[in-house]
């Protein structure tokens, strides 16, 4: 064996140096860190979910329609049947009626006189 090795007895390498323990230093301390991290990341994505980002809006108002109901007299079952309107109605006249039933906001309202206008033209032949 030279003399410039050092050689522990049995022929096994010496590692007195400690280049090894600082390797094993170091990957103790990564997968520390990372616990570290990953834990952080846990309680912060648990954080977010507890508290919505900012206010829902309310939910916008929508005209639906009554159900359909299946009658003895007139129309198949299942289509709608309508109201029954006097030839010499005014829409404004026909609105009032509808929301008597269902009460309506007024721009649904305005919406709704505006239809039944753009109908009442139609049929008359005038639309």
């Amino acid at each position: 064996a030279a003399s410039g090795w050092r050689c522990r007895p049995g022929g096994r390498l010496d590692m007195s140096h400690g280049f090894v323990r600082h390797i094993r230093r170091n990957q103790i301390a990564r997968d520390a860190y990372e616990r570290a991290v990953r834990q952080a990341r846990g309680r912060a994505r648990g954080r977010l979910t507890l508290t919505p980002p900012r206010p829902r809006r309310p939910d916008q108002q929508v005209y639906r329609p009554r159900r359909p109901a299946c009658h003895g007299s007139g129309g198949s079952c299942g289509a709608p049947m309508g109201d029954k309107v006097p030839q010499g109605d005014s829409a404004e006249e026909v609105t009032r009626r509808v929301c008597a039933r269902s009460p309506l906001e007024p721009p649904l309202r305005r919406a709704l006189c505006q239809r039944v206008q753009d109908e009442l033209s139609k049929r008359r032949g005038t639309g």
